[in-house]
């Protein structure tokens, strides 16, 4: 129940972080998708499989459960894959279907690249 709470005050967090970047930053949720897949890059790198505990090693700072707060709340609200598809949805109806491909080609690029340098930083981060 603990690790359920924690999921939920990160994603909280991450909702929050993201909104005052979509309000406050030129291309705020670009920023909030490539740090997302940034971060989620460098836990998947350092513990090997998010999607299994047990790989989490105990070691006081970085437990399963806190990786799973992180991975699962914090990342999961701040990157958002229904706000890229909604703005990109919105500039093909109304015509612009240029940009509409631009939105999703940058976004994936840019989280692609992202998750690959997180992943190659956790490499350099002994944790």
């Amino acid at each position: 129940m603990t690790v359920v709470l924690g999921v939920a005050l990160g994603g909280a967090a991450g909702a929050v972080l993201r909104l005052l970047l979509d309000r406050y930053a030129r291309f705020g949720i670009l920023v909030a998708n490539t740090l997302g897949c940034l971060l989620l890059g460098f836990l998947y790198g350092e513990f090997s499989a998010l999607t299994s505990a047990d790989a989490v090693p105990d070691n006081g700072l970085f437990s399963p459960g806190v990786v799973t707060v992180i991975s699962y709340g914090l990342i999961g609200a701040l990157s958002t894959f229904a706000t890229v598809s909604l703005r990109a949805a919105q500039r093909w109806v109304d015509g612009h279907r240029m940009q509409a491909a631009w939105i999703w080609l940058v976004n994936v690029v840019c989280g692609f690249v992202a998750a690959g340098i997180g992943m190659g930083l956790s490499g350099l981060v002994e944790l």
